[in-house]
């Protein structure tokens, strides 16, 4: 298949998009069960559409046997060699790692699914699950941890709770019960489904974040303070704004208020530049 360029805006991914990459000297993609899903593509400086493929824009190919598209962020690309240039693009369910959600009280896989609709910024993004299942979600504590951590990737999150094998279509999450052929398989806390290659250009990047604290309340509990969405006025570089949860723990001996929070966040923000490539604030 002939892969498809789409502006960083597009949704319905069912027109020819900006152009066809016709010129494309080859098209890989990896998708890993409940992993890694990523797209690396070559493309000569003199091919025809060389000038409009950009950081922020989205590749569509098609990897599998069905005859439908996976969207993926082009967020990296090399120096040319010999007339070439490489582009790394990541799928879109990436960005589920820009979204924050900060509930409590999850039960059921239903509850949990429920939850991750609240997130902010508002998106696209949908999830189902072929099964159910009963169970406390120990990740949905009241702590603000991106989508990407909740479905997989810390402690107490959905795949950690339920178990499944995640199927990524486009703008839909699916958990299935089991999908393809059984394989060993465990999940490696702080790489599934959360760490990718943050030192690619603009993967590690934000533009707006919700900061937070927690210590002991004195009898054996947590105390979690947090502060409302903080936003320095970045205009991110795809248009698509990125929310990270800020852990502020470590800055303050006691508990903070709010406004404490927000104003520490703000200024880390600015001075940390988040917003620009090979930026990471978590």
């Amino acid at each position: 298949m002939i892969p498809i360029l789409y502006d960083s805006n597009e949704i319905s991914f069912t027109t020819n998009g900006l152009c066809r990459l016709r010129d494309a000297i080859s098209v890989k993609v990896v998708e890993e069960r409940n992993s890694v899903y990523e797209c690396d593509f070559d493309y000569p400086v003199d091919g025809a559409n060389f000038s409009q493929i950009q950081c922020g824009r989205i590749i569509g190919v098609k990897h599998d046997d069905s005859d439908d598209i996976q969207p993926f962020d082009i967020v990296s690309f090399t120096k040319p060699i010999n007339g070439i240039v490489s582009f790394h693009a990541v799928h879109i369910s990436y960005r589920l790692k820009g979204y924050v959600v900060d509930q409590t009280n999850v039960n059921s896989l239903a509850d949990a699914l429920t939850r991750l609709r609240t997130a902010t910024p508002s998106n696209n993004f949908t999830y189902e699950a072929d099964f159910t299942s009963t169970g406390y979600s120990g990740a949905f504590n009241g702590i603000p941890r991106s989508v990407r951590q909740l479905l997989g990737g810390v402690e107490g999150s959905i795949l950690d709770t339920y178990g499944g094998e995640y199927e990524w279509d486009k703008f839909r999450v699916i958990l299935h019960k089991n999908r393809g052929k059984a394989v060993d398989f465990s999940i490696r806390y702080g790489l599934n489904l959360l760490d990718y290659n943050e030192d690619l250009d603009y993967q590690g990047t934000f533009t707006t974040a919700i900061p937070f604290w927690t210590g002991d309340d004195g009898n054996g509990g947590k105390t979690i303070v947090k502060g409302n969405k903080v936003n320095p006025g970045f205009v991110p570089y795809d248009g698509h704004e990125k929310c990270a949860p800020l852990d502020l723990s470590e800055k303050f001996e006691n508990a903070p208020t709010a406004a404490q929070l927000e104003n520490f966040a703000r200024s880390m923000l600015t001075s940390k530049k988040v917003n620009m490539p090979k930026q990471s604030i978590i």
